[in-house]
């Protein structure tokens, strides 16, 4: 059973207005419209006394780069995190806490790029972008030392990510992170509807909506929006968590099954029971243990990388 607090934060999500977000597609262009005027978000005033937090606009888009004062751990792995949001939305404090605490953890340096966003800016430009982004990484950190991870939307193009690094036939990270991974955007998988009225954050219509806004020319079963359906063969180790009161639930578990055939890479699938959509980013007991277990995953990829 869920902790207290978990059940607590589950019965406010709806204040949030994220289920109503993705329930009410009509009113989709006029509310990103309201959120462009917002102003950006960034790490809490705690974590720049903990960590060299800078800030460039040279690619196009912003990349703030986390560092430990004095540098980090000597042998650390360094992050790429790409925020969710279904691609629409912009990086949120939870997303900086996160990112704060398992460099924290990890002793480690972490990249994350405020990447450009639909309806703006489509798949293929935001994918290339993340891409290039990834080689200049693999120049200054080497790519067995780097975890490509990300939460919802995120996640999924972590993935998507990891599959045009392999398709170019360039160098792989050492260890893929999907937290609660959004890897299907026709909405389509068997379940969803039934798991639909326990979600309290997601709608089936609003991933339309936002997947249809991102794709631009693509059809939504690409796997460059729909990593699902790409080649999974050579890509590295991969931790997938998910919750079962999330109707990502089903992405994840068809990826897990998919990664139980020989010959695929190695993974660790988490499913919490009764948990919603990435409970990971929030400070609760189950946020707080799947942290520990990501941390003891990358640690555990990055050893063997490294040997």
């Amino acid at each position: 059973m869920p902790s207290l607090r978990a059940r607590l934060v589950e019965l406010a999500l709806p204040l949030l207005g994220i289920k109503r977000f993705f329930s009410e597609p009509d009113k989709l262009d006029e509310r990103i419209a309201k959120l462009r005027r917002q102003a950006p978000i960034r790490p809490r005033a705690k974590w720049h006394r903990r960590f060299e937090i800078t800030e460039v606009t040279t690619r196009g888009f912003p990349l703030v780069t986390i560092s430990p004062k004095g540098g980090a751990r000597p042998g650390a792995p360094h992050l790429l995190y790409l925020h969710g949001g279904g691609y629409v939305m912009d990086i949120a404090a939870v997303h900086w806490d996160t990112v704060c605490r398992l460099c924290e953890d990890l002793g480690a340096s972490a990249s994350v790029p405020i990447y450009p966003l639909a309806p703006e800016v489509k798949a293929t430009q935001t994918l290339a972008a993340m891409r290039n982004l990834y080689d200049e990484l693999v120049q200054q950190y080497g790519a067995s030392s780097i975890t490509v991870m990300g939460d919802s939307a995120g996640g999924g193009m972590t993935l998507a990510l990891a599959q045009a690094i392999a398709n170019d036939g360039g160098e792989l990270p050492a260890s893929l992170v999907l937290y609660s991974p959004w890897l299907d955007a026709t909405a389509s998988g068997e379940g969803q509807k039934a798991i639909e009225p326990k979600d309290r954050m997601l709608a089936i219509i609003g991933l339309e909506a936002c997947g249809n806004l991102y794709a631009g020319d693509l059809p939504l079963d690409d796997h460059r929006l729909s990593p699902l359906f790409g080649p999974l063969k050579g890509l590295p180790p991969m931790a997938i968590f998910a919750g079962t009161h999330d109707i990502l639930v089903v992405d994840a578990r068809r990826l897990a099954e998919k990664l139980e055939s020989p010959g695929m890479p190695d993974h660790r699938y988490h499913e919490y029971k009764n948990m919603f959509h990435v409970w990971m980013l929030l400070p609760i007991p189950e946020g707080r243990q799947t942290l520990e277990e990501t941390v003891r995953f990358i640690r555990e990829k990055h050893e063997e990388m490294t040997q």
